[in-house]
């Protein structure tokens, strides 16, 4: 799959409008490559920020341009200005390997960004979360997803995803990793991991390299 840089994402469903960044193949090449190669600093920033994968799947995707990658999953970037950004796990290949700069609206942002502050798109994925009628893809991404807000209300929710059973059959590992972040931050001291869905311990035991 290809796409323009800053194009609307719709390769997979998602809860939340996206733009694209790092869509790269053949036809349009390495996007930004003509551009002054991205420093040291702005390497390390964007590896910080790459740190979770979600819409993982069954099948794997190649480099299109020296064969010698494979990749599964994407990183999604929320920003301060509301915006957010989809981009294939390939992209740090891309950027480390071929020169690609992504594109400047996405650096800009990072610099700016610590943990996004509570708003629209959190509300939408604390209700996707909750709500047992919605899409269990949705759900599954939003377990992943509300781990960037360091916020109570994100906390809670997890917590009673972690309890509710067909969730955590499909998206427990997912569920324990968002819930090993806020453990991380000392926001979830008190979590008993013994109360926990096997899947959900077996997710909060690999975040924290156990």
């Amino acid at each position: 799959m290809e796409y323009l840089d800053l194009s609307p994402y719709d390769y997979l469903t998602f809860p939340l409008p996206m733009r694209t960044v790092g869509w790269l193949g053949r036809r349009y090449g390495v996007q930004g490559a003509s551009t002054a190669p991205m420093t040291g600093a702005e390497l390390e920033q964007f590896g910080a920020a790459s740190r979770r994968l979600g819409s993982r799947t069954l099948g794997w995707h190649d480099c299109d341009f020296c064969g010698a990658f494979e990749s599964n999953g994407e990183y999604r970037y929320y920003l301060p200005d509301g915006e957010t950004y989809a981009a294939p796990m390939m992209i740090l290949h891309y950027v480390e390997e071929h020169g690609y700069r992504p594109p400047r609206e996405l650096r800009d942002g990072l610099q700016a960004a610590g943990q996004p502050q509570w708003d629209w798109r959190a509300e939408r994925l604390h209700a996707v979360l909750l709500d047992q009628s919605e899409d269990l893809d949705f759900r599954c991404e939003a377990a992943v997803d509300l781990a960037n807000w360091n916020d109570p209300r994100a906390l809670d929710a997890l917590r009673r995803a972690a309890h509710d059973e067909h969730l955590a059959d499909s998206a427990g590992d997912e569920i324990g990793r968002s819930l090993a972040a806020f453990v991380d931050r000392g926001l979830a001291r008190d979590l008993i991991a013994e109360d926990l869905h096997d899947m959900v311990r077996y997710g909060i035991d690999e975040a924290s390299g156990q």
